[in-house]
């Protein structure tokens, strides 16, 4: 018969006589460069958001019957227990997570270790956005595009003509070029059969590029939302899309994030837009009877990421 283990939850005191007893290993499964700055005094370090993480617990504790101490960040963070039951079903029978983690430790005023044990790191900073005009690196941009029949869905892309996004005092504004010329499919794996596709959307049925080759976003407002995290988006957008000659209020939730340390910024998002409303109407039951094949469906999904350079000024 086989034994199942649980995790033994354990409390400050309970982990401070583990520490102090050296009854086992002290396992910390944060990421290496806070293990750096702070640990518990004798811990070891195999960050439990890695793909090798049971690999490396397996290097430092191959005794599988040795007892581990789990510490991770502490109360609302679930890398301690994530990683206690990780190890359980890798076969270690003496698991002890301690819930608290490293925020109960150091609250308790308990020794540390590392290049900077006195710091408090901020888990997540909030992401300040500097005051100034990006331009937008077209180069770099990318947006992606699906439609969807009842044989499956086409992927593609469509380029970035160019734009630019202006923060002041945390709100955004701007706007947004899509050079609609560029479009491309990019499933298609035949030759022959790729340009047929691109040309029926370049084409007066879909997208008409030859009349109207640029689709624009404009007056672009970027507004805060509260209670975002650091993986979740931050920013509410609004604004007037203009395609194939038809304008139409647009709204979503986007992530704004910095992406280096010159102040460079990155907008990403998806959303679905019922092509309809630009008059996009091809294969659309609500206008047309006895579509046979020819049916495709209303929404378009966009997933995109616009990269903005450092700022260059108010």
């Amino acid at each position: 018969m086989t034994t199942v283990h649980k995790v033994r939850k354990v409390g400050l005191a309970a982990a401070r006589a583990f520490v102090e007893a050296r009854a086992g290993i002290v396992l910390d499964v944060m990421v290496p460069e806070h293990f750096e700055q702070r640990h518990i005094p004798g811990a070891v370090q195999a960050c439990v958001h890695e793909v090798v993480f049971c690999d490396a617990v397996a290097a430092l504790a191959p005794d599988r019957s040795v007892p581990v101490l789990v510490c991770g960040a502490g109360a609302g963070s679930l890398d301690g227990r994530m990683a206690a039951e990780k190890l359980l079903r890798q076969g270690h029978t003496d698991v002890r997570w301690f819930a608290g983690g490293l925020e109960a430790w150091c609250a308790a005023g308990l020794p540390l270790e590392g290049s900077a044990p006195h710091a408090r790191p901020d888990a997540h900073p909030p992401v300040v956005m500097p005051d100034g005009r990006h331009a937008l690196d077209a180069a770099a941009s990318v947006i992606r595009w699906t439609g969807r029949n009842d044989n499956g869905a086409h992927t593609g892309t469509v380029d970035c003509a160019g734009g630019a996004l202006a923060f002041s005092d945390g709100r955004g504004q701007g706007g947004l070029r899509i050079d609609m010329r560029s479009i491309r499919d990019r499933d298609i794996a035949d030759d022959a059969l790729r340009p047929v596709l691109e040309a029926h959307l370049a084409s007066d049925d879909f997208f008409f590029v030859t009349l109207f080759p640029q689709a624009t976003l404009e007056d672009m407002v970027l507004t805060p939302l509260r209670g975002a995290t650091a993986t979740t988006p931050n920013y509410r957008l609004t604004g007037q899309f203009a395609l194939r000659g038809v304008r139409r209020k647009l709204a979503m939730d986007v992530a704004v994030r910095r992406i280096d340390d010159a102040g460079g910024l990155a907008l990403a998002g998806h959303c679905d837009l019922d092509r309809t409303r630009w008059g996009v109407l091809y294969g659309s039951a609500r206008f047309f009877r006895h579509l046979g094949y020819h049916r495709v469906d209303d929404a378009i999904s966009l997933d995109f990421r616009l990269v903005y350079a450092p700022p260059s000024g108010p």
